[in-house]
């Protein structure tokens, strides 16, 4: 008689499934998947030419897989939240096994959109910890610190002795004095130089403009003496800056591989040393164009009406043959050798009163091949009254003409421009009016853009705003061209061009049947919660998914419907508590009688909140491939990168941890969505290609020895892998 020990269910469940020991191991050997019997190189090459989503997928499929996709997925690391600094960091230091792979390195301690107030951090402790991995990254080609100050010198004295292939540096600079003799101006032969100053608020404008100062010697050397290749260059911050550096000796450098340049609010013009010296500063700045053809990027972050720095261009017709890429005033487009090149613009000066719209309309209606384009507006310039067709949202009167009682309705603006730019395929506003318009109303006006395919919407939040997944619902069912969007708001308004504090964030895709078969009205949806999105970041590109939906049993009595893919954060409106939720869902169109809160398949989105990890609701159902909704090339930019001048992507949500192949320049796209991290041996990872695609994927960590979402996949899918 056997007498058998109480097992805990996990224990019975394993012994379940443990094959019997007369059964030779050889015979119960898992037959290998044909991709894992290809050499590591051409394995390889497949991640590189793949969605990076795809590849993170591939490599949960098994350990060789994760080893050999590894520095695949590992390319590109990006920390944008204080606590996924210090996780992120830690873990590092425990694999360097991962740190290895790690080419560029992107940290945002304290950063203004994902900082909570009294939340900030202690930079110095994330210098340190990067400072003590440093020997552990020895394939680091790019850093870039965008904290609140900079970091100190420990951090680029360790940089500078165990990364030999940091070619890429950038930092941003505080309210601290610059240490002349920092080893940060030690650096050689760099191909990306980027130093932005970053304001706190704009409490030092009571004081009247800042001193100008002048940047170190030794910085001006390693720019002009010993950076020849140099290809980008940002100097500067978004305007109004509080302090204000002497940049004129930019003008003399050449450099014949110089593709991107982002001269912020600076003085480039010594206007109060004569007008000779004005007119030698001035042919000085046009000369510096003239020399360099290859420019392809051009962003002027100065305030209008600057003495500091030129009005306009004066350029040959012959000059800047290759420039597609534009951020700045109004005035420089217009100046430009051939402005109708311009692929991608962003204008950042505030458009903030009713007589700033009309020479903007008119201008994009001269810009015929302009694919993209970003815009910073201000529509509380008149009171709010009632108009036909503005559901009371958007009606207001002038406030710079009472006595005419003109009227200036908010929707109508935003027809006006999308309307004076009819060919552009992606589009970004960021208003900070309140209140202002909804996003019904966004949807409404994205009708008459028959080519738009992306666009991002930034706008403060509102108390009777609808819910974000029925909003995206709707504007999926509105706009059958749409592919992708990101809706946000904002905790309130923001004094710079850069955008405010998050309090929501949804990033969708639109995706439709592989076979073109309909499917039903019903949702079939799976999705996963946390608590807390330390590191979540999204992807602007999705790749082909495959998920479960339900198929209707008469394709000829419904049509072809859209699955809604989503990607959402929030923050409750009582505790502030974090929640966020990503799913499928399908989206059928409206019916005129229906109201909106009925629509089939939108009412759904909030059950997803908490954990349906695996729930299918559908008793038959078969796997049914999606495929994005076009299959045309659309152009996602990131012009929104240009407000701050860098080079990343537009604001990702309440995580910090991505990955990508390589930076991304203004006329790409790169958001990506990661996992959170719930402990400091475990990071989420989500990757996003280059300005031609992108990928992303998403889930709920462990504390599991894994590294990266080996627990935690799309939808909430977990388990363990397979060797």
């Amino acid at each position: 008689m056997s007498v058998h020990t109480s097992l805990s269910p996990m224990s019975s469940f394993k012994r379940l499934l443990k094959p019997p020991p007369t059964v030779p191991a050889t015979t119960m050997t898992t037959p290998r998947a044909p991709i894992e019997r290809l050499p590591t190189s051409v394995i390889q090459e497949i991640g590189h030419q793949s969605d990076l989503r795809d590849v993170l997928h591939l490599s949960l499929c098994s350990r060789r897989l994760s080893r050999v996709l590894a520095p695949v997925l590992y390319a590109t690391v990006e920390l944008k939240t204080n606590k996924s600094c210090k996780t992120t960091l830690i873990a590092f230091a425990k694999r360097p096994d991962i740190t290895q792979h790690v080419r560029r390195l992107i940290v945002r301690p304290n950063s203004v959109e994902w900082t909570d107030p009294g939340d900030e951090m202690d930079e110095g402790l994330v210098a340190s910890l990067i400072a003590r991995i440093a020997g552990r990254l020895g394939a680091l080609e790019a850093f870039e610190w965008d904290g609140m100050e900079m970091p100190n010198d420990e951090l680029w004295s360790a940089l500078k002795t165990s990364c030999p292939h940091l070619k890429r540096i950038g930092t941003s600079i505080g309210e601290n004095a610059l240490n002349a003799s920092s080893p940060l101006w030690d650096f050689n032969d760099l191909r990306q130089v980027s130093l932005k100053v970053k304001c706190h608020s704009l409490d030092w404008l009571a004081e009247g403009l800042p001193k100008t100062e002048k940047l170190p010697r030794k910085f001006w050397e390693m720019l002009l003496e010993r950076s020849p290749r140099l290809e980008e260059l940002a100097i500067g911050g978004s305007a109004p800056s509080p302090r204000m550096f002497d940049i004129r000796h930019v003008t003399a450098g050449r450099w014949p591989r110089l593709r991107s340049i982002t001269l912020g609010d600076m003085v480039m013009i010594a206007s109060t040393k004569g007008e000779e010296q004005a007119r030698k500063d001035h042919a000085a700045f046009m000369a510096f164009f003239v020399a360099h053809p290859g420019l392809q990027c051009i962003v002027l972050q100065h305030a209008g009406g600057s003495v500091h720095f030129p009005g306009a261009f004066v350029l040959p017709a012959s000059a800047l043959p290759n420039v597609h890429t534009f951020g700045g005033p109004l005035k420089f487009v217009k100046t430009l050798p051939i402005p109708q090149r311009l692929r991608h613009l962003t204008l950042t000066s505030l458009h903030h009163t009713a007589s700033s719209f009309p020479p903007t309309f008119a201008a994009l209606q001269e810009l015929r091949w302009l694919e993209s384009l970003s815009i910073w507006v201000d529509l509380s310039f008149g009171i709010q009254v009632s108009s036909p067709g503005s559901f009371g949202y958007g009606g207001r009167t002038s406030g710079d003409s009472l006595r005419g009682y003109q009227k200036y309705d908010d929707v109508q603006v935003l027809k006006n421009l999308v309307v004076s730019r009819p060919g552009l395929k992606h589009l970004e506003v960021a208003c900070f009016t309140r209140p202002t318009f909804s996003i019904r109303e966004f949807s409404q006006v994205l009708r008459g853009a028959s080519s738009l395919e992306s666009f991002v919407l930034t706008k403060v939040h509102k108390s009777n705003e609808e819910d974000m997944t029925r909003c995206a619902a709707r504007v999926v069912s509105e706009n059958p061209n749409l592919r992708r969007f990101t809706l946000r708001t904002t905790h309130d308004s923001w004094f710079s061009p850069g955008g405010g504090r998050v309090r929501q964030l949804g990033v969708y895709e639109a995706l439709e049947a592989v076979d073109g078969r309909s499917v039903s009205s019903s949702p079939v949806t799976r999705g996963t919660r946390a608590d807390n999105l330390d590191n979540s970041s999204y992807a602007e590109e999705f790749g082909v998914l495959s998920s479960r939906a339900e198929i209707s049993p008469s394709a000829s009595a419904s049509s072809t419907e859209v699955a809604l893919l989503a990607h959402e954060w929030g923050q409750r409106s009582l505790m502030g508590k974090e929640h966020w939720k990503h799913f499928l869902q399908t989206v059928g169109p409206p019916k005129d009688n229906t109201p909106p809160s009925s629509w089939p398949g939108h009412a759904h989105g909030k059950k997803h909140g908490r954990s349906h990890s695996n729930s299918v609701n559908s008793s038959q159902q078969q796997v049914q491939a999606w495929k994005p909704r076009r299959a045309s090339f659309s152009v996602v930019g990131s012009i929104s990168a240009m407000w701050e001048g860098g080079k990343t992507g537009l604001a990702s949500p309440r995580s910090s941890f991505s990955s990508s192949r390589s930076g991304v320049g203004a006329q790409g796209a790169q958001v990506t969505w990661a996992p959170s991290v719930q402990d400091k041996n475990s990071l989420g990872r989500s990757g996003s290609a280059s300005t031609s695609a992108s990928g992303s994927s998403s889930g709920s960590s462990s504390s599991d020895s894994n590294f990266g979402t080996r627990r935690g996949v799309l939808f909430g899918r977990s388990g363990r892998q397979k060797d």
